[in-house]
């Protein structure tokens, strides 16, 4: 990342600061060696040096404010003496010493220096950025300045000012490649897309064989929604270099996307021959082989996937997931109750065995009280209030399970499987009509549903 001063570096420029106020004071003093009142100043300055080597600051700061006293036309003992207040934990009288040094000698490089570290230091991010501005001024080929300068801005978001200096680095800094990468990271992490584009583009045009930065044009490209170029650079991207898994990941996802699961099957295959084995990859292969009706196939690859990441509670889950979908109960309790312990009883596993339990009309009362837990984790969530009424159903308690699924159709997650709960609660409590109503509802949602369709036949 992109980053200000370390607290290190910023005490080894306060060092630097003295002793350049310092070599500034001696050739000043110098050159009024003839002048008394300078002598005395130049005695009082050198006291102060002492003092500050030794680490009394109170007294640097005595001496410091006599020499002030015999020459008060001196910006470097203005920056001695800002130091020490500031090394004293009092910046706010450290910066209007500064500002009188600067009223002394605009531009004076110490007095910028230590103004710049101690805005930094109180996130005084715009004030430090108009330092940097004057700092860069004086010296423009300063790539330290010119990168903090970046930094803020990008804190900022000042990304067209960012741009400009990011182009000013790239014509001092020969190593500015790794500084573009930074920049791009910020981008995308942003959400300035378009930017990261812009930059990545600049760098493939230096090096066409850079393939890491050819998948992340392509994923950028999807970002924006011009999936055909980005899928192109994506496949260029796994072509150059085939032994990366995310590229291989990247191009399943899209397939997926397409419900292109036979094509999806033959990627990852390609990919487990050429990449390491990483658990997505496995994780994807099952959730194709399970969407193709391949369901034994695809607990083997969830097991593949546990082998390499024993403590992947959302692999535990899926695979719980695709046990229930076979009917295998037992299964399917063991890995949800594995994924509650690693997720530390995370309130999608308590729903999901609640859930399990609720459609085979077994262990309610447990199951109540799982999916009472998932709603005091979050309670409007309509899949876990949905649940919470089918077991009111399968308890006999057909008003309350109305109530809870009533609930549940108001949410954003209201689905087919909720309006068809509602109208088997109207059926069981003589509704006929508005249990029909709710069947059509549902079957609207889900036209391919067997059970729906079956309840309303004739």
């Amino acid at each position: 990342m992109i980053s200000c001063a370390s607290s290190r570096d910023k005490a080894l420029r306060r060092l630097l600061i003295l002793l350049w106020g310092v070599t500034w004071a001696l050739a000043g003093f110098c050159a009024m060696a003839s002048d008394d009142s300078g002598n005395q100043a130049m005695d009082q300055f050198i006291q102060g040096t002492i003092a500050d080597e030794m680490g009394d600051y109170y007294r640097a700061i005595f001496h410091y404010q006599e020499a002030l006293r015999y020459d008060s036309t001196s910006a470097f003992v203005y920056v001695a003496l800002s130091q020490d207040y500031a090394l004293l934990g009092k910046p706010d009288i450290a910066l209007e010493l500064l500002d009188r040094a600067l009223a002394l000698q605009n531009n004076f490089l110490p007095a910028l220096e230590l103004k710049l570290v101690l805005l930094q230091g109180m996130d005084a991010n715009e004030d430090a950025r108009s330092v940097l501005k004057g700092l860069i001024q004086a010296l423009p080929r300063n790539t330290d300045y010119l990168r903090q300068l970046l930094a803020v801005d990008l804190q900022l978001g000042h990304y067209d000012e960012a741009d400009v200096t990011v182009s000013q680095i790239a014509d001092v800094d020969s190593s500015r490649d790794l500084l573009m990468r930074q920049v791009v990271a910020v981008y995308l992490a942003a959400g300035e897309t378009e930017r990261a584009i812009h930059w990545l583009e600049i760098m493939i045009a230096a090096d066409s064989s850079d393939a890491a930065l050819i998948f992340a044009l392509g994923t950028s490209c999807l970002q924006l929604g011009d999936t055909t170029h980005g899928e192109l650079l994506i496949r260029r991207a796994n072509a150059m270099d085939p032994s990366v898994a995310r590229y291989w990941i990247a191009r399943a996802y899209l397939m997926l996307n397409r419900d292109d699961n036979e094509g999806t099957l033959m990627v990852l295959d390609s990919a487990l021959m050429q990449a390491e084995p990483v658990p997505t990859l496995f994780n994807l292969q099952a959730t194709a082989l399970n969407r193709l009706q391949r369901a034994p196939e695809a607990v083997e690859a969830l097991r593949r996937s546990l082998a390499i990441d024993s403590s992947s509670f959302a692999t535990m889950g899926t695979l719980a997931l695709v046990y229930d979908e076979m009917d295998s109960l037992n299964q399917a309790i063991e890995w949800y109750e594995r994924a509650l312990v690693l997720s530390d009883s995370a309130p999608l596993y308590l729903n999901n065995l609640a859930y399990t339990y609720a459609v085979r009309g077994v262990n309610l009362e447990h199951a109540r009280q799982l999916v009472e837990k998932a709603l005091l984790a979050d309670p409007d969530n309509g899949a876990y209030l949905d649940t919470m009424g089918w077991i009111e159903y399968g308890l006999g308690r057909y008003r309350s399970a109305l109530t809870w699924l009533r609930r549940a159709q108001r949410t954003p997650e209201n689905s087919a499987s909720t309006l068809e709960h509602i109208g088997d609660v109207y059926w069981k409590l003589g509704s006929r009509k508005k249990a029909v109503k709710y069947y059509r509802d549902a079957l609207h949602l889900d036209p391919s549903s067997e059970s729906l369709q079956k309840k309303l036949l004739p």
